[in-house]
């Protein structure tokens, strides 16, 4: 079912300096997936990954690809959604979400503008555009008005991130400002995760509570499936929304899915 037209290639070092090239770094490239976590959950979705990731959470699923990948010009990108063989072009046209995840997308953030400004001149039309966003970069107006629904994951404790890097409040505000803006936690122990929750996001008014979905930390069919009903316990008893990382479900952590 998924087609892939690009993956995951060890050929450029992690740490480049983002600049207003035409290019992007890219992981893999792939479409006639679906969107597996979040608001959309369920969506028929293209997913470009691009490469390096501005933190290292200790449960990531894509830790063996973020930091793979290889520069690719905007006219390579399209001539790879072009290809008759593809029919990617067909699918964004009729709807197909693009996912712009990561790694840290915004890391690449004047690549990315170029490109989506590149594509809407050069196809015709904008396709409906989700950013997966890890909130430690301020988004510039000129993607915010490119984009259509901002899948945030703020980081906790349990993301083994240092506190002062993963811990954004301006960020956090900007981006909850947005009606289209949506914040995704990944729960590792109900209880304690919720009260950081409360003390670092919900009692200062950094984000608003309508806009948390809580998700069962889990690389792993198995894992999720274990995690899964103490997150749900938790989602009813406080009125948030739940999401049960779909991909993984499906096809168990595999990647390029």
């Amino acid at each position: 079912m998924i087609k892939q037209l690009i993956k995951a290639n060890p050929l450029i070092p992690k740490d480049f300096v983002d600049d207003d090239g035409l290019g992007l770094f890219v992981s893999e490239f792939f479409y006639d997936s679906i969107q597996g976590e979040g608001i959309t959950t369920g969506q028929p979705a293209a997913f470009l990954r691009l490469q390096g990731c501005m933190l290292n959470c200790q449960y990531c699923d894509t830790k063996a690809i973020r930091d793979k990948g290889n520069l690719y010009s905007y006219t390579e990108l399209f001539g790879l959604i072009d290809k008759d063989s593809s029919n990617l072009f067909r699918a964004l046209e009729a709807g197909q979400h693009l996912v712009i995840t990561g790694g840290s997308p915004l890391k690449q953030q004047q690549r990315l503008i170029g490109f989506l400004q590149a594509f809407i001149d050069e196809y015709g039309f904008k396709p409906f555009i989700e950013i997966e966003n890890e909130c430690v970069i301020f988004p510039e107006t000129d993607l915010i008005r490119l984009v259509d629904v901002w899948n945030n994951s703020p980081k906790l404790e349990n993301s083994g991130n240092p506190y002062l890097i993963r811990y954004k409040p301006g960020v956090l505000k900007m981006l909850s400002c947005l009606k289209n803006s949506w914040f995704k936690f990944v729960i590792c122990n109900a209880e304690e995760d919720w009260k950081e929750i409360e003390m670092d996001y919900l009692t200062p008014k950094h984000i608003l509570k309508e806009q948390i979905i809580l998700m069962p930390q889990g690389k792993t069919r198995k894992e999720i499936l274990k995690n899964a009903p103490a997150v749900v316990e938790l989602a009813v008893r406080e009125n948030v929304r739940f999401s049960l990382r779909e991909h993984i479900i499906l096809w168990n952590g595999k990647t390029g899915t």
